[in-house]
Order: structure tokens, then sequence, then C-alpha cells
């Protein structure tokens, strides 16, 4: 089930959101913050992170001010 078909489209999906973008993103607005897997050659523990780009903190800020 995608989350647009409980009424949750991810803000910026194209497709599934109806062509709604209240925010203006470009691209969905998904991330993950770290990642860990086994790397298939080398069988090193690899483990990624990232913080959260600056547009999601203001988007972010944005629906947390409307409460």
């Amino acid at each position: 089930m995608h989350l647009s078909e409980i009424g949750y489209p991810v803000v910026g999906d194209a497709v599934y959101s109806n062509g709604k973008n209240p925010f203006g993103v470009e691209g969905q607005m998904l991330h993950a913050k770290e990642i860990e897997f086994t790397h298939p050659t080398t069988n090193k523990k690899m483990k990624i992170e990232a913080p959260i780009p600056k547009y999601f903190e203001e988007v972010l800020e944005q629906l947390e001010n409307q409460k």
C-alpha cells in the first residue's frame, strides 16, 4: 500500500500526490539518517550517515508552526 492510499502522500511525490506540492520542494521528501549494511564484495560492515537537508528542516519547522 502506498501512503497516498490512506491520505498521506509523500511531500514532493509528483506521481501519487495529485500534483500537490505546498512547499515547492523538488523530489520526494524521503531521507535516511543512517544506513548500515555489509559490503557485498569485502564483507566489511559499512555505516553511512547523512544529516537532514536544510530544506527538510525548513519544511518541518513550517509544519511545526502550523500546530
